[in-house]
């Protein structure tokens, strides 16, 4: 056992060995944890240690108890994983970079997929979406509130429900860092140069092209992540004091 295990609150140590067994045995929600007893014996700790560990899983939502039955696992609940990401995410020196470099690959990822298994419905959604897009350019609230909708849907176009997962997870981080990057987009004369990239993504994807659909959210990804480390540069940059 390491040396930090061993610091390790007891009852912290439960907690995780439970949540690694919930995982590890694949319960379902609905599915009944053993016993308290029989938990006791397998993890080698008092009762009142497990009761405490079972009570912390309860108030995360991750299961359910109730007197005199079992603790029976609870349907995953997402903000879990949000509050997650978004502690990480606001705790990085470089918040905008640190939410670039989980996206990018997943985004990637999701076009990829999105062109190889989304539904003629789901196509033509994206198209008509591309329009209303092109139309908004010029409205920068409006333009970011599609823009949001867009990778949302290609994340649910992906067949993937982890993929849908992360992105609803981080929804309202994208939507500050689209806020901030379409105003810098507008100091740099840069407006519309994102649609464009929009508009080969979907383009690729309506047309069933996995190769050319990753390949073109690649190049909006990066292009995105230039701009957000200027951002950064920016805020990093102490403004000039004035002489006295």
């Amino acid at each position: 056992m390491s040396t930090d295990l061993i610091r390790e609150p007891l009852t912290a140590q439960v907690h995780r060995a439970l949540i690694e067994y919930i995982d590890e045995a694949r319960l379902a929600p609905g599915d009944a944890l053993p016993s308290t007893a029989a938990l006791s014996e397998r993890f080698g700790v008092s009762r009142p240690v497990i009761r405490e560990a079972l009570s912390a899983l309860a108030a995360l939502g991750l299961i359910e108890l109730s007197n005199g039955r079992t603790a029976v696992v609870r349907q995953l609940d997402s903000h879990l994983v949000a509050l997650f990401l978004s502690r990480a995410i606001r705790t990085s020196p470089e918040p905008l970079t640190t939410l670039m470099e989980l996206r990018a690959p997943l985004e990637i990822e999701a076009a990829q997929l999105a062109a190889t298994r989304s539904t003629i419905a789901q196509r033509e959604s994206l198209v008509a979406l591309e329009a209303e897009m092109r139309e908004a350019v010029g409205d920068a609230r409006l333009y970011v509130e599609l823009d949001l909708e867009l990778h949302r849907r290609i994340a649910e176009s992906s067949g993937n429900p982890a993929l849908l997962g992360v992105t609803d997870a981080v929804r309202s981080h994208v939507f500050e860092a689209m806020t901030r990057l379409r105003s810098h987009r507008e100091v740099m004369g840069l407006v519309g140069s994102e649609h464009a990239e929009h508009a080969r993504i979907i383009e690729a994807i309506a047309a069933g092209e996995s190769e050319a659909a990753s390949a073109a959210m690649r190049l909006h990804m990066e292009t995105t992540a230039l701009l957000v480390r200027a951002i950064e540069a920016e805020i990093a940059t102490p403004e000039p004091q004035p002489v006295i």
